[in-house]
């Protein structure tokens, strides 16, 4: 299946499961589709062959996603391995990859899939409070129900206490004690939200980017994105752009204003210089003003502009 049916399904997917969807315009971004469903967002490239999602693009999703509170997902066809199976949560540089269908029953039926790829094969998850429980109750030993699943007691123990299992084991362990113990795929704890900053030095705004910064923002800079960073304080986040060429105002301003209408979120441009105080709702900042003002007045102007 090629990305453009692919993405052309996934719009339809959600379209159907009641998300809000806006695609950004333009190519070689880190995401294809931005939707959300009430306190639901997800982030989510597309592609055809998940093994050319690259590791910058990771990056990218998971700073919006730990900054903006989303989920992001890579939706692909296959990999070097064959077909994305159905039911199954892969993985691409921590980000969870997943088939059409498995998409489809996410979106629509609020059904996450049971069994994940990791190194050594198939996984899921146990709960591993009701195996103890279940597990005490009956009196059965550590040392018997290592037995039957065919593990060690330290194992067991390991399960008791959250450790994922391979399929084989937790199905053993299922039968033998007539009780269901494997749990759904939690994204939110598969996804690998560690932080990876894209240094500032010899970047065109780097002098904005330290202005921001001394105003008291923590900045996210982005490479793969229709903007250039997340400005973030304790209260709230901003997607900020940076642009030079006036040319480029309008497909910036379309995406940062498809962005912000998703996740509720305000967002400003920056430009070294312009005639424009807003574009397309989205507020336009001359760098000489960034430069003058204080936090207080920059969410001030921002809100002003972007009523304008």
């Amino acid at each position: 299946m090629e990305k453009e049916e692919l993405l052309k399904n996934a719009v339809y997917i959600l379209q159907k499961g009641g998300f809000k969807v806006g695609l950004p315009i333009g190519r070689s971004m880190a995401f294809d589709i931005i939707a959300r469903r009430g306190e639901e967002i997800y982030i989510i490239k597309v592609l055809s062959n998940a093994d050319s999602f690259r590791p910058e693009m990771a990056r990218e999703l998971k700073i919006l996603s730990k900054e903006l509170d989303a989920i992001p997902i890579v939706l692909g066809f296959k990999s070097g391995g064959g077909k994305i199976i159905d039911g199954v949560a892969y993985s691409r540089h921590g980000i969870p990859v997943i088939s059409l269908g498995t998409f489809a029953d996410i979106m629509i039926n609020d059904e996450f899939p049971m069994v994940y790829v990791a190194p050594g094969g198939f996984y899921v998850n146990i709960n591993g409070e009701a195996l103890k429980d279940i597990r005490m109750a009956r009196g059965i030993s550590l040392g018997e129900l290592a037995r039957i699943a065919g593990v060690s007691r330290k194992t067991i123990q390991l399960y008791e206490e959250g450790m994922s299992s391979t399929v084989d084991v937790a199905l053993r362990l299922e039968e033998f004690l007539g009780a269901e113990l494997i749990e759904p795929v939690n994204f939110r704890e598969f996804i690998n939200f560690e932080e990876d900053r894209v240094p500032p030095e010899n970047m065109a705004f780097e002098d904005v980017y330290r202005r921001l910064m001394d105003m008291g923002y923590d900045v996210f800079l982005t490479l793969k994105c229709p903007f250039e960073a997340l400005s973030r304080d304790e209260r709230d986040v901003m997607l900020t752009g940076f642009e030079k060429n006036e040319k480029k105002l309008k497909n910036k301003a379309m995406n940062i204003r498809i962005f912000s209408d998703i996740v509720d979120k305000r967002g400003f441009i920056i430009m070294s210089q312009t005639k424009y105080e807003e574009y397309n709702g989205v507020a336009v900042i001359k760098k000489q003003e960034i430069m003058e003002y204080n936090r207080h007045e920059l969410k001030k102007i921002v809100e002003e502009r972007s009523s304008i």
